[in-house]
C-alpha cells in the first residue's frame, strides 16, 4: 500500500525533492552573497583604517623630521658659539701673555736694562722694544 502510494505519486515526490534542492541552493547562494557583502565592507573598513594610520604616521614622521632639522640647526649654532668662545679664550690668553711680556719689558726699561737684554728675555721684536724704550725710559 505504501509502495503503491509512492509509485503513483513518484513524479510529485521527485518534483518536490528537486524543488527543495533548488530552493536550498538558492538560499545557500543568498547566504554566501550576504557573507560576501559583509566581508567586503569589513575589508573596506580595514583598508580605510590602514590609510588613515598611514596618513597619521606620515604626518608624525614629517613633524619629527622638522623637529630634527630644527635641533640640527640649534646644534650647529651651539657649535659655532663654542668655537667663538674657544677663539676668545685663546685670544684672551694671548693678550694676557703679551700683557705680562709688555709689563716685564716696561719694568726692565725702568730698571735701565739694555734693549738686547729686553729682546732676549721677552721675545719682543726690536721695533716693539724701541717703542717701549722710548716711552718708558726715565
Amino acid at each position: 500500500m505504501f509502495i503503491d502510494f509512492l509509485l503513483s505519486n513518484f513524479e510529485i515526490f521527485i518534483f518536490f525533492s528537486v524543488l527543495s534542492i533548488v530552493i536550498a541552493f538558492m538560499l545557500l547562494f543568498l547566504l554566501q552573497l550576504q557573507n560576501y557583502k559583509l566581508n567586503k565592507n569589513s575589508i573596506t573598513d580595514h583598508a580605510d583604517n590602514i590609510n588613515n594610520n598611514i596618513k597619521e604616521i606620515k604626518e608624525y614622521l614629517a613633524a619629527v623630521g622638522s623637529l630634527l632639522e630644527h635641533q640640527k640647526k640649534e646644534i650647529v649654532n651651539i657649535s659655532e658659539k663654542m668655537d667663538f668662545v674657544e677663539r676668545e679664550i685663546n685670544r684672551l690668553g694671548n693678550i694676557k701673555g703679551s700683557d705680562d711680556t709688555l709689563n716685564l719689558a716696561i719694568n726692565m726699561v725702568r730698571k735701565g736694562d739694555s734693549k738686547e737684554e729686553i729682546i732676549t728675555k721677552t721675545g719682543l721684536r726690536e721695533d716693539e722694544v724701541e717703542a717701549i724704550y722710548t716711552y718708558y725710559k726715565k
